[in-house]
């Protein structure tokens, strides 16, 4: 079990920053009353259950958080031709990769959330570190779908 606590931004900078990397990425921000809660919850009202919280390791995170499909899903040629792609070819696992335990990204509710829903879904990941496709998110689609995974 993580040990999250319950955060409140100290200022609008910090309020800002944590709109912009939960709400405005969530598929629940348009019907959400979280914000309101948590501006509550600044004033001496209680703290709203799936608030926002301290990810230790990855900053802060919100409970409530779903993730929104924003890319395009991979075909099933385009899967069939990662899987027959020679493993030096696909891009690399970076250090801090979302599919790698341990990894702060990995410790992050909703960067997990985001991950596992890409890989669900076949949904390209964005990954911080590189453009373009993720090494870990290529293994992992592959393995969910049954391919032969590069190392």
């Amino acid at each position: 079990m993580t040990d999250r606590t319950p955060y409140c931004p100290p200022d609008l900078d910090q309020w800002k920053e944590c709109w912009e990397m939960t709400c405005r990425h969530c598929a629940r921000w348009l019907n959400c009353d979280l914000t309101e809660a948590m501006i509550e919850h600044r004033e001496g009202g209680p703290w709203p259950e799936g608030g926002w919280v301290t990810d230790p390791g990855a900053g802060v995170t919100c409970l409530s958080y779903q993730p929104r499909a924003t890319q395009p899903q991979l075909s099933r040629q385009q899967l069939r031709r990662l899987a027959r792609m020679n493993p030096a070819s696909l891009p690399p696992v970076c250090g801090g990769c979302a599919a790698t335990k341990g990894t702060d990204a990995s410790k992050s509710l909703h960067t997990r959330r985001d991950f596992d829903a890409s890989v669900k879904d076949r949904r390209q990941f964005m990954c911080h570190e590189r453009p373009g496709y993720c090494g870990g998110w290529i293994r992992a689609v592959l393995a969910r779908a049954g391919k032969r995974v590069p190392a």
